[in-house]
């Protein structure tokens, strides 16, 4: 069943349609009470089969369970007319994806995109969950550089058995690991092969592995090590390159035991950046991370956080205007800033130095940094509490 621009579906209002992908249609939908902008995702009408509306629904309650600011969130599910209906945070961005195709991703961006994907599976990870499909196009980059992990239809959970039949592959052949090809159960350490495939691609505009067909393609996974990426890219490090390779060993064994390993040897690689300066791979947010219970008609996700400074390219913090109160030339005594800093820190741990740092460079203005300092916190009552103890 198609949808039309004003057609209400319950309580909600069909704005427009946005794509169709995975195992359903996305539709742009507005909240009929709250007037909230939200994306409804329908199962296909063609993919009604029993295995398929079994697999839309362990996506609704897979989602359910994860409440992480790099995964897009679930709000709420309901049927319509027999049809099973996911509403979701809207994201305004672009997968991987059409931005790499639309424009070149520098070495920065690309470490700063696969570190904050790699936050979120560390996440789902330790709470049970494979994501099986770790790609570009499921990794979404909103206008303010911010990575939303996206579809979970494929999902592997600790709950529930293997919907997939024999002789069936479940993901995309370009960025699945050996073991899922050759038909083993998919693991954490799958996951982090795919994303050793995303990183290769970022920084060197080539798949590790590619064919005629898919044999070709499966055969390669399976026994073709590829070139580093150092030698495809000369400006990639040494040490990132060598990460990436890691990655993509074919024994799960030999790859990073966990997300946030490899994240760790992402984040400590030196590099050099666009300026020709040197610098530590980009540190992602690590906000605290709450399980929601079971999925109910009112669950509501929590706000969309806006987007770190540190997540932006140097390019895009260059562009931002800055915001200055005449008369304090004189910058700011290190106490205040210390005092911010300790106090952002609670809410989302070291990293909050560097945001008061690079706010300080922007503004000399306390109320400005404070303001914009509390952006950086997820949670609409701890950004409340944060503001509350600045008047204090």
């Amino acid at each position: 069943m198609a949808f039309e621009p004003g057609q209400r579906i319950g309580d909600y209002e069909v704005v427009a349609k946005l794509g169709a992908g995975g195992l359903g249609v996305v539709y742009e939908v507005q909240h009929l009470i709250s007037q909230r902008r939200e994306a409804m995702k329908i199962l296909l009408p063609d993919q009604g089969s029993p295995e398929m509306v079994e697999r839309f629904r362990r996506e609704v309650q897979t989602l359910a369970t994860l409440n992480h600011v790099h995964i897009a969130q679930l709000h709420t599910a309901f049927y319509y007319e027999n049809q099973l209906a996911m509403i979701m945070e809207l994201i305004h961005g672009e997968t991987l994806r059409d931005l790499r195709l639309r424009m070149a991703i520098t070495l920065s961006q690309a470490l700063e995109y696969v570190a904050q994907t790699l936050n979120a599976l560390a996440y789902a990870h330790r709470l049970g969950v494979v994501h099986r499909d770790i790609k570009p196009s499921n990794i979404m980059i909103t206008d303010g550089g911010f990575v939303k992990l996206l579809d979970f239809g494929i999902a592997l959970t600790g709950h529930g058995s293997e919907l997939t039949r024999a002789g069936y592959l479940l993901g995309s052949l370009n960025y699945m690991s050996p073991e899922q090809i050759g038909g083993s159960k998919a693991t954490p350490r799958s996951d982090l092969y795919s994303v050793g495939v995303t990183l290769y691609e970022l920084l060197t505009g080539a798949l590790p592995i590619k064919g005629e067909n898919n044999y070709e393609i499966m055969m390669g996974h399976i026994n073709q090590v590829p070139a580093p990426p150092q030698q495809l890219a000369p400006q990639v490090p040494a040490a990132i390159s060598d990460a990436v390779m890691r990655a993509l060993a074919k024994d799960p064994l030999e790859r990073f035991a966990t997300a946030d390993e490899f994240l760790h040897a992402l984040r400590l690689t030196p590099a050099s950046s666009e300026e020709g300066h040197t610098y530590a791979a980009p540190l992602p947010v690590s906000p605290v991370a709450t399980v929601r219970g079971p999925l109910s008609a009112g669950a509501q996700a929590p706000a969309t956080p806006h987007t770190p400074l540190l997540m932006r390219s140097h390019t895009q913090a260059a562009a931002q205007p800055t915001h200055s109160k005449s008369g304090s030339s004189s910058g700011f005594q290190n106490l205040s800033l210390e005092d911010i800093s300790r106090k952002l820190a609670v809410y989302i741990g070291p990293v909050a130095k560097f945001v008061v740092k690079k706010l300080a460079a922007q503004s000399e203005d306390l109320d400005f940094i404070y303001r914009e300092a509390a952006k950086q916190i997820p949670s609409d009552s701890d950004r409340a509490a944060f503001l509350k103890a600045r008047r204090h």
